[in-house]
């Protein structure tokens, strides 16, 4: 679901769209509805093969307006790197969706029982990509957003585990209630230049993608993105 409403919807046709972690699942699902709404979309990832394949599709579907730039929001320079690639490539980017994300289902402390045992260093890769690229891409692109003459928009998605954690996975779901707890704030904070950026909060339930690993339950992925694009378009 994508909450609350504006009075003045994004001009979806008009918008120039990234996207984080926009080569599968959720991000995918998104881009491919802007694409098809006539919406500039650009989307991000780690996987440079798996960006281009999203890319070849998403230009068949619309009219050759998916643009790719390998990054890995999980780190400090690549965000800013990103930054300063959009605004000296593609300034009239007006809306971000930070959508990356990873995550471990294993417990925190595993016992004899458990298979999986993961380091700190794979826990503070789940946070830096859950929780602090959605803050640093924040920060960097507000000021750009004040500047820009035309509806601009933040759109962070969570999960439905920001309310219902998962034992299985305790830092994803923590990650989530943080991107749940910092989009209130955000909103708030921008209470007074709603009508120049708006603040979303995308939370999906189950959907069937390869988060924590390829599964069938779930809301198929194309419905759910759908009605998430058709609620966005709403305001």
């Amino acid at each position: 679901m994508a909450d609350d409403c504006y009075s003045q919807p994004l001009d979806i046709k008009s918008s120039t769209v990234l996207i984080t972690g926009g080569s599968g699942g959720i991000g995918l699902g998104l881009a491919r509805c802007f694409v098809q709404a006539n919406a500039t979309v650009i989307i991000t990832g780690r996987r440079e093969q798996q960006l281009k394949e999203a890319v070849e599709e998403l230009n068949r579907l619309g009219k050759k307006k998916a643009i790719s730039f390998t990054n890995d929001v999980g780190q400090v320079k690549d965000r800013q790197a990103l930054y300063e690639w959009i605004t000296r490539e593609h300034p009239e980017t007006n809306v971000l969706i930070n959508n990356a994300g990873i995550q471990h289902r294993a417990p925190l402390t595993p016992n004899e029982d458990s298979s999986k045992n993961l380091s700190w260093e794979e826990r503070e890769k789940e946070i830096q990509i859950n929780v602090c690229a959605p803050m640093h891409l924040s920060q960097l692109f507000i000021p750009h957003f004040r500047q820009m003459k035309v509806t601009t928009a933040i759109m962070n998605v969570s999960s439905g585990l920001a309310f219902v954690p998962l034992a299985t996975a305790p830092i994803y779901s923590a990650t989530k209630a943080a991107i749940h707890s910092f989009t209130m704030s955000l909103r708030y904070e921008l209470k007074d230049e709603m009508k120049n950026i708006q603040v979303y909060e995308i939370v999906p339930p189950a959907v069937q993608t390869n988060l924590g690993g390829s599964h069938a339950f779930g809301e198929p992925l194309d419905e759910y993105c759908q009605a998430t694009f058709a609620g966005l378009v709403k305001g």
